[in-house]
């Protein structure tokens, strides 16, 4: 019988030898195991980037909220362009919306037009209405022997926002304003009870807060301390000018409060007439290019007194007083004057686009020059009351008013 050849024999080999197919497919299931787990990890492309780094987070955007308010039909076209605003810049947080209690969504007539802004912020702009009464602080001063004057300020209605506590946080801005981008990234500051900008245009040093942008973490514990404080009354003047809201929130926040930086959030239009802006700016270093504070600027308060509004359509004589003088030029244009001037013609075309009404006639200007004369030689005492300087332009400004 033949004998076989050795490589035609079963080949036996020892298993010591042999890596083991199980245990690389071990390996296997522990890498794919890995990879899944990193992939639920991993996060959504969607998520919301983290401010000041490259990660992202998810955000539930219904735990935060915007808030504006209205105590008349001007304030209430005003809040609802800036409910348009933040739709148009996609902001994601919730809009709230206060009102008088009096006023209502039914639209009686064509002539309605509270019922129709309202329902415009509700059904357009997605934001939450709410009916409330009006908070409102009280100045008297004496007239004379027999007669006393009491001037009333509801812009402190702006402090219910503090009574939205089923939100993490809270947006509360003024109305007469221009947003030029949205204001998301401060829904995720780091927690504090109140985030605001300084009002850098005083002259008293530390500056004041200022309530044209508050972020806040609703309480309603501070609000009735707010409404406690309300109640006993404020300087006449103050109220006069709407400016008791700054001494309120100052009293309570004005050593704990986050500072926000006012450049981008507290630009003012006034900026573009000032000849000097090393206080905005931060520093004298710096040099001032208007077309570059202008497109980094988030927020812009309208404030140029004794212009009172930019719903108002100034005549060509108020305008040209008042209008940044282009380093003493008075003809021609430059980028502040371009841009101070855009920025009224763009509200007043919101206005009229967004709520359907025409600017108002300007008052006598003549008359507001010879009465806002009076209003600066009292400077002085306003801004020992306050420390705030926005009841007329500082010297630094621009021209004030024409001869």
């Amino acid at each position: 019988m033949r004998r076989r050849r050795s490589d035609e024999l079963p080949q036996f080999a020892n298993e010591a030898e042999i890596p083991s197919f199980r245990l690389r497919r071990r390996h296997v299931y522990y890498l794919v195991g890995f990879l899944f787990v990193c992939w639920i990890l991993y996060p959504s492309r969607n998520a919301t980037p983290a401010p000041g780094t490259g990660d992202t987070i998810k955000v539930n955007w219904s735990n935060y909220a915007y808030s504006v308010y209205a105590t008349d039909r001007g304030e209430l076209c005003h809040a609802v362009m800036v409910l348009e605003a933040l739709a148009r810049f996609g902001s994601k947080a919730d809009r709230v919306l206060f009102y008088p209690d009096h006023w209502d969504t039914k639209v009686d007539s064509s002539q309605d037009r509270d019922s129709q802004l309202l329902s415009l912020a509700r059904d357009t702009y997605n934001a939450k209405l709410y009916p409330v009464k009006l908070l409102e602080v009280a100045g008297r001063s004496e007239i004379n022997s027999m007669v006393d004057g009491w001037k009333w300020d509801e812009s402190v209605t702006k402090f219910l926002a503090f009574g939205l506590e089923y939100y993490d946080r809270v947006i509360a801005l003024e109305s007469e304003i221009t947003l030029l981008d949205s204001l998301d990234e401060l829904f995720l500051l780091p927690h504090t009870p109140v985030a605001m900008p300084r009002a850098y245009w005083t002259d008293s040093k530390p500056w004041p807060l200022s309530t044209t942008l508050m972020v806040i973490e609703p309480s309603l514990d501070e609000l009735e301390k707010f409404k406690k404080r309300m109640l006993e009354g404020g300087d006449p003047m103050l109220v006069e000018m709407h400016r008791f809201d700054m001494e309120i929130i100052n009293e309570r926040f004005e050593e704990s409060a986050l500072v926000l930086p006012h450049r981008p959030y507290a630009l003012r239009t006034a900026e573009f007439r000032r000849h000097d802006h090393s206080d905005y700016l931060g520093g004298a270093n710096e040099t001032w290019d208007a077309e570059k504070v202008y497109k980094e600027g988030k927020i812009v308060q309208f404030s140029d007194r004794p212009l009172s509004s930019p719903m108002v359509m100034w005549s060509e004589e108020s305008l040209r007083d008042m209008q940044p003088d282009c380093g003493g030029s008075h003809e021609g244009t430059c980028a502040e004057r371009r841009i101070w001037k855009g920025l009224y013609d763009d509200f007043r075309k919101r206005r009229r686009d967004v709520c359907k009404l025409l600017s108002l006639p300007a008052p006598d200007w003549n008359k507001i020059k010879e009465e806002f004369r009076p209003a600066t030689a009292m400077k002085p005492a306003i801004d020992a009351s306050l420390n705030e300087t926005a009841a007329a332009p500082s010297a630094s400004d621009g021209p004030l008013l024409g001869n």
